[in-house]
């Protein structure tokens, strides 16, 4: 039962990188624009290219997800993005902050599975 559900959220968590990652270039979501500062920021990473990178990153993350390949990997880069969303959203846009936190708590549940793997490339 643990199995299944574990392979349960890394395939939802897989599929939903590979989304908000493609959504990153094609925008066939449509995300608000955060109000005041935080729109701000959004257009300098829009401007900057940021956004795209984060989204091939995304798109990476979730294929080796959906793939069960490099998943240690997968989850520890897309940890970093969700945290970082989730940090995002709690500052200038709490309105948001759910499929962020959402996708966050995911890939805390990910990382706690598989905590003993990360130890082994600690110990030199």
């Amino acid at each position: 039962m643990k199995t299944k559900a574990l392979n349960l959220i890394r395939i939802l968590l897989g599929l939903f990188m590979i989304v908000i990652g493609l959504n990153k270039f094609f925008v066939f979501i449509e995300i608000p624009h955060p109000p005041g500062s935080g729109g701000t920021l959004m257009d300098i990473y829009m401007e900057s290219g940021f956004l795209k990178l984060v989204g091939v990153l995304e798109i990476i993350g979730g294929i080796g997800l959906l793939l069960n390949q490099f998943t240690l990997i997968a989850v520890t880069v897309i940890t970093a993005i969700m945290f970082n969303a989730t940090v995002f959203h709690i500052l200038y846009d709490p309105k948001g902050i759910g499929p962020a936190l959402f996708s966050l708590l995911l890939c805390i549940v990910l990382v706690f599975t598989k905590k003993e793997r990360p130890a082994s490339f600690l110990n030199t």
